[in-house]
């Protein structure tokens, strides 16, 4: 009695703690899609941008907008990331209804896909 007692302790214990580790892997995995550029990250993401650029990697038209972005990324412009798809919260926290959207500091925003002229404007106006 006592040996299945603290063999089923020892499996609670087991199952606690891998459901610990998958959640701390999820945990550290989201924190790094939320500003997080890394290595790996597109050459026009910056931390540091004014305007945020919030996108789906399942979205057509952020797609198509990334050819904009690397475009203007030759001449130095940069957005910050905002992954909605890693981060759906964003939707509510920054009344986005759509992706793409670029948001300024000062609330200013553009919806859907931009040619490279006007991204060009509204990201000279507002860094």
């Amino acid at each position: 009695m006592a040996k299945t007692v603290l063999a089923l302790i020892i499996l609670v214990l087991f199952a606690a703690a891998v459901a610990g580790v998958v959640a701390w892997r999820r945990v550290n995995k989201n924190q790094g899609d939320v500003l997080g550029v890394t290595q790996k990250s597109p050459i026009y993401f910056s931390d540091t941008a004014k305007v945020k650029y919030f996108y789906s990697d399942l979205c057509g038209w952020c797609q198509k907008e990334s050819e904009v972005l690397k475009e203007l990324s030759a001449e130095g412009y940069k957005v910050r990331p905002m992954d909605v798809k890693a981060h759906p919260e964003f939707f509510e926290q920054y009344g986005i209804t759509a992706t793409p959207t670029f948001l300024a500091e000062d609330k200013n925003f553009l919806i859907g896909y931009q040619t490279k002229e006007k991204l060009k404007k509204f990201l000279d106006e507002k860094n």
